[in-house]
């Protein structure tokens, strides 16, 4: 009862200063509402399990190339060996992501994201079907693989039909029959965006012989009671054991790799993640400075009313309650305003970093409203409990004697309040550090050459379904008759394609061998990233000749067997020589001579996997003499390009009525994706560290103002003996600025320990970067002289006959 009487006195004195109320709730709506937003950003990616059984059980498998510090997918044999050898798996699940087959007969053709999975998938993962049933291990041989399982939003897309089980769907211009729809939130471990599962299907020939093609994912489900070391061994015995049966076929260092599913989920985002929420922790205590600032300013008002309360009795802990009482009614009122504001950041943060953010999407659920619930009761102890002790202490009879001035305890208020001027002077100069650091790194990131003409490209993926283009006459048929017809359109300038666009999805790299260069089976040679590409795709691209031709009409099926090679490919195998007319090999005849592929040309190098990316060297090869069925396609617009997407469409609606296209896009997107995590992080922390600065200038603005105010009688007095104008704002400005200053040392000093924090978020740039430091500092002060300027104007201004018949 006595809580619910505070409260409601509280409330009482709170709606007779409706200024001072609607600020403190502005200002701790604002804290309370980033850190809101920034930990359900934290919860979905970091603290909400992945929708998977005992997900602490369950591990990723790779092979592990520690001197080229490479993590690889595992090739089928081996994928067959651990599954037999490997004792502490209770089980073992080999997933081939993207699988993109092309939906017809439910309307428009759609192109879907789709996984190719063993038997065993959804068993390892533990996920049982919402409708119907998962794949079932003997479904997983060739022959019996059209069974698929779809995911909710593919079910919902279709029309939610619960009967759909036991339907056909056409994959591929393939029948295909639905077993299962997953529940809702449940996604694939390597692909966030997989809408359909079926069965993986390899032939046996797969799994015979020695060392293939690394290009499955394999997850295992620990048994209970093995740990992750034990597996760890037993894995690195199962290595040794393959290449004591193999000799030669793997490199010495070569062994086998289990990392926990979620540290390889969320491992590359965490970093950033945990800044951010360290960014909003600071701006929460920068607006708890301010409102502690504000109640005690308050206090120092309410030196009568205390007193007469301690004459009548009051007891020294009836007045913290009650002062603390006002306090959290602020923090709740800020906390109900936060999550509105945080609501709105959430939606925002959905949309421009959905593709940014593994794991599931971020929400304002009831996880989120707890946290947000008992962050506003600590805040609201937090900032009022040092200004109800400090009001809450008073001298009764100087109390009355100098009630009139309402002064109360001023010395220590005074103290307490610089000091927390000081401290959010700090914490905003370290955030300013952070913020500028990285968009520092952002800017020298944004200026990498990617090595192309990224403006006015559209691009997109055409794949054709084995079913209905079954040769390569087919395929190249259908492809060049696209091509044309798209170079043909109006403001088109040129259209070309390659088996993988630089920053697209997916990859292709493999060894091969240098003619005249010795080749030792199992050790590191050399490697490049292998592309299929048409004759127009460099111009189109706007990729350099450096010297001999590009690829052209003349290489195709049945002609000379030739490639293009990078710079980079120059620079590391052909320093010294001229690479025109030098053979390389990426494969071997039944007989196992190398298959020899001749230069013809020189292009400059690309960059493929991000601006970021390994710069690995990259061979081109002419698409039409192995005509895959999948192209992404570049289309150089003269204008903008996505206004060319509905003549394209039509382009290929004539030539295949059944053929969507997918992944439509331009290639500055694209360029911008890839890069995604560290533009959003930059732009918040930017943001945050903006707001801290505002805050701590009108923190630096209320005491100064304070000060002034309760000095009036002072500066009338000095000017009344002869002080100049220029004296008061000197006297004024100098003790403001005394405060920013220490504050900013005092930041320089954190900013110079934290900043180490972000190193791993750093391009180009060191933590220490002197020239951010000094600019930053700068910054601040210049801000910090402002708000002082503004109360010392008012001090100047004062007229002595006024302030002391005011006295």
């Amino acid at each position: 009862m006595s809580l619910l009487r505070d409260l409601r006195y509280a409330g009482r004195r709170l709606r007779r200063t409706p200024a001072f109320t609607a600020l403190v709730v502005a200002t701790l709506a604002l804290g309370i509402g980033a850190n809101t937003a920034i930990f359900s950003v934290v919860d979905a990616v970091l603290l909400r399990p992945l929708p998977y059984r005992d997900v602490d059980r369950l591990v990723a498998v790779r092979h592990s190339y520690p001197s080229q510090e490479l993590l690889a997918p595992v090739d089928a044999a081996g994928f067959a060996r651990y599954r037999d050898e490997a004792r502490s798996f209770g089980g073992l699940t080999a997933v081939r992501a993207r699988w993109e087959p092309n939906l017809t007969g439910q309307g428009e053709p759609e192109r879907l994201v789709g996984a190719r999975v063993s038997g065993r998938f959804f068993e390892v993962l533990g996920v049982p079907a919402a409708l119907g049933r998962t794949l079932l291990p003997d479904e997983d041989a060739p022959g019996r693989h059209q069974a698929v399982v779809l995911g909710d939003g593919l079910w919902r897309r279709l029309g939610a039909d619960r009967g759909i089980v036991g339907r056909t769907i056409l994959l591929d211009g393939e029948p295909h029959e639905v077993v299962g729809v997953m529940p809702p939130g449940f996604r694939d471990p390597g692909l966030r965006d997989t809408e359909l599962w079926r069965p993986l299907a390899l032939p046996p020939e797969e799994f015979a012989g020695g060392r293939g093609q690394e290009w499955l994912d394999l997850v295992a489900r620990l048994r209970p009671g093995v740990g992750i070391e034990a597996a760890r061994a037993e894995l690195a015995a199962v290595a040794r054991r393959a290449r004591a049966d193999e000799p030669g076929a793997w490199p010495p260092d070569w062994t086998i790799a289990a990392t926990p599913l979620v540290e390889q989920t969320t491992g590359a985002i965490r970093p950033a993640v945990l800044v951010l929420l360290g960014a909003v922790g600071f701006v929460l205590l920068i607006a708890c400075a301010n409102v502690a600032n504000l109640l005690l300013a308050r206090g120092a008002g309410r030196g009568r009313e205390v007193a007469v309360r301690v004459a009548l009795g009051a007891r020294r802990a009836d007045l913290v309650r009650q002062l603390l009482a006002e306090s959290v009614l602020l923090a709740l009122a800020g906390g109900v305003f936060g999550v509105a504001l945080a609501w709105a950041g959430v939606r925002a943060l959905g949309t421009l970093a959905a593709a940014s953010l593994p794991g599931g999407t971020p929400g304002i659920d009831a996880r989120i409203l707890g946290f947000a619930l008992l962050l506003s009761l600590v805040v609201g102890i937090a900032f009022g409990l040092v200004p109800a002790l400090q009001t809450s202490r008073v001298d009764l009879q100087e109390a009355l004697k100098e009630g009139a001035r309402g002064a109360v305890g001023a010395r220590a208020t005074h103290a307490i309040r610089r000091g927390l001027v000081v401290g959010e002077v700090a914490l905003a100069l370290v955030l300013l550090t952070g913020a500028g650091l990285l968009l520092k790194s952002f800017a020298r990131l944004q200026a990498i050459d990617p090595g192309f003409d990224t403006g006015r490209l559209l691009t997109f993926t055409i794949a054709l379904p084995a079913s209905r283009y079954e040769t390569e006459a087919q395929r190249v048929a259908f492809f060049d008759r696209v091509l044309g017809d798209v170079a043909a359109l109006p403001g088109v300038r040129a259209a070309g394609a390659v088996s993988i666009l630089p920053f697209g999805p997916g990859g292709s790299t493999n060894s091969y061998r240098v003619e005249g260069r010795p080749f030792v089976r199992g050790q590191p040679g050399p490697w490049g990233d292998f592309r299929h590409a048409t004759p127009g795709y460099f111009r189109t691209l706007g990729i350099p000749l450096v010297k001999g031709r590009l690829l052209d009409e003349r290489d195709r099926a049945g002609a000379p067997l030739v490639a293009v090679v990078d710079e980079e490919t120059v620079r590391r195998w052909f320093p010294r020589e001229e690479p025109v007319g030098r053979r390389i090999a990426f494969d071997v005849d039944s007989a196992g001579n190398p298959v020899w592929v001749e230069i013809v040309g020189v292009v400059g190098h690309v960059k493929t996997d991000g601006l970021l990316g390994e710069d690995r060297i990259q061979l081109y090869l002419p698409w039409a003499q192995t005509a895959r069925p999948t192209l992404q396609v570049a289309v150089r617009a003269a204008g903008d390009p996505l206004a060319l997407v509905p003549a394209v469409r039509a382009v290929v609606r004539r030539v295949d009525a059944d053929q969507p296209l997918s992944r439509v896009s331009t290639m500055e997107s694209m360029v911008g994706d890839s890069v995604g995590q560290r533009r959003l992080a930059a732009t918040l922390l930017a943001g945050f560290a903006a707001l801290a600065m505002l805050m701590a200038c009108i923190g630096i603005y209320g005491v100064m103002s304070q000060l002034v105010a309760e000095r009036t009688r002072e500066i009338g007095v000095r000017v009344a003996l002869g002080a100049r104008r220029a004296d008061v704002l000197r006297l004024v400005v100098g003790q403001g600025m005394t405060l920013a200053l220490a504050g900013v040392a005092l930041g320089l000093l954190g900013a110079f320990a934290l900043t180490r924090l972000i190193r791993s978020q750093l391009y180009a740039v060191e933590p220490t970067d002197p020239a951010t430091y000094v600019l930053v500092a700068a910054l601040l002060a210049a801000v910090a002289l402002a708000a002082t300027l503004v109360p010392a104007l008012r001090a100047s201004r004062v007229d002595p006959a006024v302030a002391l018949r005011a006295e």
